[in-house]
């Protein structure tokens, strides 16, 4: 909108709010004013209203993603002053901006004083005359705040004002109110066409300039028929005036039929820009033509891959169609490229087995049938993809300008179409099977270069490179990227996406030992697996809550969140089946049963090593096993386990692999060597990313100095306490509780000395030095040096930590008594 003010006066105000009450929430505002002595600085303008953009392959797309990010709040205004000041590059930006995004809640008011001299810049003249911009003068509009009279009965209107009602229906179906178009559409000139849009927004028929709203009445008099013919009409309207692609096709979803060849050619179009930032909509244009009765096989795999992370079924069921099309229905690229994506959605829907074993079957079939597997190991940042945009709403990647006639789509190229999927499986497999020294550096490098490549066509690609950072110690990485998949695929309703991304986060964040976080974020996940349904949800989430909550030692609630996927067969499903297993074992190892739990270990291990698994942090079978084995007097089998984990570890290093293998072989190690172990377990799981092993390091280190009456028993105890707290590791804190509580009980006043005993509880007394001096006959420079005593042997910080502590022991201060009455 470029509106008018005289000087001195400024409407924006009035423009926010009514952008506010348009979408019934309140509108972000930002404002700015331009400067004359910056009008010929590129983005001057735009780098005070949004922020510099970082340097780099990613300042490009900066701007849009702050819009992205300002949206998904809310509706938003972009408001600069002093218009004729604002340079090109702004211009130029705020017209690719509004041209993809016409569905978002964004204005952008562009402000003149009246009397101004016009701006020179090409670009702002451009701006003004297009659709979506109206100017306005202030003196104009109805007063901000006024209420807008009732819309008249329409039939009435019909019969006494038809040119009026006409020129209504006009703006309500072209989302406009230029005069140029509401006149083509009414058949009115557009000076008629302009006066009867002021006289039907006073009349209360359009609620003003901005977003048209509330305008169905208007169409309750005419029939279907005639409704769609004002729709179409609009849809050729806008399309001769080369109006946003998306915006015309939406006005073609409302017909019942597509009788000319521009309106399949629009819709195809329109699924092409919104492909990559409104996959939904792309889903409903091409859905829209698949229903037409279309033959082209190039719609229905471009249906297919839109589907991908939306329904991954039905876009199987596209793919196997396609790929068992018969010769001549079907060009054999579009044949090759849907039986090479066949296998990876029948891999996301469990169709087909995930273990590594079955990985390396599929990258051999795929290589077999002619898809380059990209180079293995660590390759440059740069592979060789042009940068993505950021996925977020329809302002992030402007569509090409249309011109009309638009020309008819140009052939489909089909080079290396799953290479980001073969990456990430190949990563994948390569991580879990961890074979060989250099299997972390090159299935690391594999997973960054699906992420470093851009937003991957698929979320599973996207979450399997997560997964590799994950197993790799990179967990901050990981569930940063995962953090944003999550928000991405929410923001572009890709239902079964947001789902899988949210419980592999889940899990991400309970191997990181957040137990409190992981619980939340796997209850949010669980509610997305059931709202998914029937396009195939898994039960990932549901066994990181029951995880989740036996680490913050809520066996009832475990159990009963495991109870909810009995019966379901889940051997197909790799990482589910084998988590699955682990949070049985554990939640029979907290009711007491060592023996059921070890049996579910064994299985989880039997079946991880038939499988090729050789990480050595999947699942931590052999660590839980370890700890049972000695429970149950095995110590020879305990000790076999250890070795086999240290095995393992060696082969995948990181600081998680190595401080869990130190963990094992401390359970099984003699006393002469236990507290070595323990020490170094807990000096590496400190730079490791798992806060629960690193929190269990310091628990047995603690408690095993306390068996031995180790003065350093006690802040590692709090060490472990403070760190499981903070996490909510409800279990290792109540662990690490007691052991204080003992390690208190241990040390009683009998270890004071004659002359530390009576200071001591007289000061837990409330008495003051001087007092204390003066009632045992010393100096108060002795009190002093006997309570720096009395402080650290019952490792208190005060009087207050005195007192608490003598409050816990209420057998204690009988010799303070006795001093009392000697006294």
């Amino acid at each position: 909108m470029v509106m008018l003010d005289p000087p001195g006066h400024s409407s924006m105000d009035t423009v926010a709010h009514h952008v506010s009450t348009a979408y019934g929430r309140e509108a972000n505002v930002r404002r700015v004013g331009c400067l004359r002595e910056t009008a010929g600085t590129e983005h001057a303008v735009l780098r005070r209203l949004l922020g510099a953009p970082p340097s780099g392959r990613g300042a490009r797309y900066a701007p849009h993603t702050v819009v992205c990010g300002l949206l998904a709040r809310g509706p938003l205004v972009l408001a600069i002053g002093d218009a004729q000041w604002c340079d090109e590059g702004t211009l130029r930006f705020i017209d690719e901006l509004m041209r993809s995004s016409h569905r978002e809640p964004l204005t952008v008011l562009l402000h003149l004083p009246r009397g101004v001299p016009t701006p020179a810049a090409a670009a702002f003249h451009e701006l003004a005359t297009r659709d979506y911009c109206t100017v306005v003068d202030s003196a104009r509009p109805r007063p901000a705040g006024t209420t807008a009279p009732a819309p008249e009965d329409v039939a009435e209107l019909a019969r006494s004002e038809p040119r009026l009602l006409a020129v209504a229906r006009a703006a309500a179906a072209l989302h406009s109110t230029d005069p140029d178009l509401v006149g083509a559409l009414a058949g009115l000139p557009p000076q008629a066409a302009d006066r009867l849009l002021e006289e039907a927004g006073t009349r209360g028929l359009l609620p003003g300039p901005l977003p048209l709203r509330g305008t169905r009445p208007l169409w309750d008099t005419l029939s279907e028929g005639e409704r769609q013919r004002w729709y179409a009409q609009a849809a050729e309207i806008l399309n001769d005036a080369a109006a946003p692609v998306e915006q015309v096709a939406d006005l073609l979803l409302e017909q019942s039929r597509l009788d000319r060849p521009w309106m399949r050619t629009v819709l195809r179009e329109a699924a092409a820009a919104s492909r990559h930032h409104r996959p939904a909509a792309a889903v409903a244009y091409l859905t829209r033509l698949h229903a037409a009765g279309t033959e082209d096989a190039t719609v229905h795999l471009d249906l297919a891959e839109a589907l991908v992370d939306i329904d991954p079924s039905a876009a199987r069921a596209h793919l196997a169609r396609l790929a068992g099309a018969p010769s001549g229905t079907a060009h054999r690229p579009i044949r090759d490229h849907a039986a090479g994506l066949l296998p990876f959605v029948a891999l996301m829907l469990h169709d087909s087995p995930d273990s590594p074993a079955a990985l390396g079957t599929l990258l051999r079939r795929t290589t077999a049938g002619g898809q380059d597997a990209p180079p293995a190991g660590p390759g440059p940042r740069d592979t060789g993809t042009a940068p993505a945009a950021p996925a977020c709403p329809a302002s992030s990647t402007p569509p090409p300008t249309p011109v009309s006639p638009r020309p008819a789509a140009s052939a489909r190229a089909f080079a290396r179409p799953t290479e980001h999927l073969v990456l990430a499986a190949r990563a994948l497999r390569t991580a879990l099977t961890a074979d060989g020294p250099e299997a972390r550096e090159t299935a690391v490098a594999d997973a960054r270069r699906v992420i470093w490549s851009g937003r991957p066509h698929t979320a599973w690609a996207a979450v399997a490179a997560a997964r590799v950072l994950t197993l790799a110690d990179d967990t901050a990485t990981a569930l940063d990227h995962l953090q944003r998949i999550v928000a991405d695929s929410a923001e572009r309703e890709e239902l079964w996406a947001e789902s899988h991304a949210a419980s592999v986060r889940a899990l991400v964040l309970l191997d990181a030992g957040r137990a409190t976080e992981a619980a939340e974020a796997a209850s949010a996940a669980s509610r997305l697996a059931d709202a998914e349904g029937a396009t195939g949800g898994n039960p990932l989430a549901t066994i990181a809550l029951a995880r989740a909550l036996v680490a913050r030692g809520d066996l009832d609630r475990a159990q009963e969140a495991l109870r909810r996927i009995d019966g379901r067969r889940l051997e197909d499903c790799f990482w589910a089946h084998h988590h699955h297993l682990t949070a049985l074992a554990l939640v029979e190892r907290g009711r007491g049963r060592p023996e059921q739990a070890l049996r579910l270990l064994e299985r989880c291990g039997t079946s991880l090593e038939a499988a090729g698994v050789g990480n050595p942090v999947f699942t931590l079978w052999w660590l839980h096993s370890t700890e049972l084995l000695m429970l149950l007097d095995r110590p020879g089998e305990a000790a076999q386990r250890a070795e086999h984990g240290q095995e393992l570890a060696e082969r995948w290093l990181t600081p998680r692999s190595m401080g869990l293998g130190l963990l094992a072989r401390s359970m099984v190690a003699g006393p002469s060597d236990r507290v070595e172990l323990l020490t170094e377990s807990a000096r590496v799981l400190a730079r490791s990313s798992d806060r629960h092993a690193h929190a269990l390091a310091e628990l047995h280190l603690g408690t095993e100095l306390l068996r031995r009456s180790d003065r350093g028993a006690h802040p590692r105890l709090r060490t472990a306490l403070a760190t499981a707290a903070r996490c909510g590791l409800g279990s290792v804190a109540d662990q690490a509780r007691r052991a204080l509580r003992s390690a208190a009980d241990r040390h009683a006043p009998a270890v004071l000395s004659q002359a530390e005993r009576p200071v001591a509880e007289l000061a837990a007394a409330g008495k003051s030095n001087r007092a204390i001096a003066d009632t045992l006959c010393l100096t108060a420079r002795t009190v002093e040096y006997h309570l720096t005593n009395v402080y650290r042997k019952l490792g208190v910080t005060g009087r207050a930590g005195l007192t608490k502590w003598f409050a816990a022991h209420p057998s204690q201060p009988a010799s303070a008594r006795a001093l009392g009455d000697a006294s």
